[in-house]
């Protein structure tokens, strides 16, 4: 029996998040060498984490629209060829700061489209029931993306130089960009080697298109929706602060070399990964189980950010690496099931735009995680005390925690069209 089409375009989105995150991740494994080359200290190089999450928070929202309206497959490919190009263009940022931090926007605005086109796609191809673990599938490439990204990227630096880290990445994503366009197509009714079955069973599942265009001021007026944004928030905080600078905590802070922290990268996301695909194949359980949006969703969320917070405090304070290390690997799996919750809401809230939706919450929390590299730089320029960003962290955390456990997810309804009744009734339960 042949493979359903829908399994590889699932395939190939993980692919195209593990190709995003090598990207992603190679400038804060580097970030030692390129401070120590360029003479830059930490407070500048939290400007350069921020800058390119000022590009990836500004485009969120038109990434979304523009995949919704127009071509999510399209969106797809011209994010991967920009934000190939401007990584490959980024070496030429040593020649002085501010084209440094033009360079990192760029692949930020580039990239910022990814997730909600990704997003939009899903919603065309995959029936609502497997949509949880459809989503998380496609974006736990990000935590093998990161496992991938710390050796290699680590072994590229010492066996040749920082900036041939960038070239290498960029090779990857314009290659990606080649195979989506030749394979994937925006719908199953485009795509020539899907059975007729299989069609079928997929368009049967899926609520039939609106015609007539977003209407953006709704989005913004939706209490609940406004208040997963501003949980968001507070997750990409963390997410944002511990994605740029654990590298560099390991190296300075813990004292690891180059080659040990490359290695304790591949566990802390290898822990990762297994914690997004449980959270989202749990999250669908509960849904089939008859168990409401609200709870599978944003309730098992904020589960995941409540269990690792403990985790997070006790591995800024045990005098152990090793203890801290691994505080930080159970962190991280519980931080990263909430990845379900998240990336899978916009759909219940209402799946006509789940890629607007989804952009506009990746957007504000994008907006939010700038401040995390930024003010966790100026916290440890000088020779800061690494303690202080950890208990923000863990305060910002319960915040988000608190959020989940109450926000009611009710389905959003445009002029003209809305979610179901069953659907809506589910939503609400």
């Amino acid at each position: 029996m042949a493979r359903p089409v829908r399994h590889n375009m699932i395939g190939l989105l993980f692919c195209s998040s593990v190709v995003n995150y090598i990207d992603r991740v190679n400038i804060s494994v580097a970030a030692p060498v390129i401070m120590a080359v360029t003479g830059w200290d930490k407070d500048r190089f939290g400007l350069v984490f921020s800058a390119f999450l000022v590009g990836y928070a500004l485009f969120q929202i038109p990434g979304g629209l523009v995949a919704d309206r127009w071509s999510a497959r399209k969106v797809l490919a011209v994010a991967f060829c920009g934000f190939s190009l401007f990584t490959a263009l980024t070496p030429l940022g040593q020649l002085g700061f501010v084209l440094f931090l033009s360079m990192r926007f760029l692949v930020g605005a580039f990239e910022s489209l990814t997730f909600p086109a990704l997003t939009s796609l899903n919603s065309r191809w995959i029936p609502r029931t497997e949509f949880g673990r459809a989503q998380t599938i496609s974006i736990s490439g990000i935590t093998v993306g990161q496992m991938i990204a710390y050796p290699l990227t680590t072994w590229i630096v010492v066996q040749f130089s920082w900036p041939s880290v960038f070239y290498f990445n960029a090779v990857l994503g314009f290659v990606w960009a080649a195979v989506w366009l030749w394979y994937a197509t925006d719908t199953p009714r485009e795509h020539p080697r899907i059975s007729q079955a299989e069609r079928d069973y997929i368009e049967s599942n899926l609520s039939p298109k609106p015609s007539d265009p977003l209407p953006i001021r709704t989005l913004f007026r939706s209490l609940p929706l406004l208040t997963v944004c501003l949980s968001y928030m507070g997750y990409a905080y963390i997410g944002w602060m511990f994605l740029f600078w654990f590298p560099t905590y390991l190296v300075e802070g813990r004292g690891m070399s180059l080659a040990t922290m490359g290695l304790m990268g591949v566990l802390l996301h290898g822990a990762g990964f297994l914690g997004i695909i449980g959270g989202g194949a749990v999250s669908d359980w509960l849904l089939r189980k008859g168990w409401s949006a609200q709870f599978a969703r944003a309730r098992l969320a904020g589960f995941g950010v409540g269990l690792s917070l403990p985790f997070l405090l006790g591995a800024a304070v045990v005098p152990s690496t090793t203890l801290c290390v691994l505080f930080l690997i159970v962190f991280y799996f519980f931080f990263a099931s909430a990845v379900a919750g998240y990336t899978t809401v916009s759909i219940e809230f209402n799946p006509h735009f789940a890629g607007a939706i989804f952009g506009m919450i990746n957007c504000l929390g994008s907006f939010a995680g700038i401040f995390g590299p930024m003010t966790a730089g100026f916290m440890l320029a000088g020779g800061g005390n690494w303690t202080l960003p950890f208990f923000i962290a863990t305060g910002v955390g319960c915040v988000c925690t608190a959020i989940l456990l109450v926000v009611p997810i009710r389905p959003i309804a445009f002029a003209g069209f809305s979610v179901s009744e069953s659907e809506g009734r589910q939503a609400e339960a």
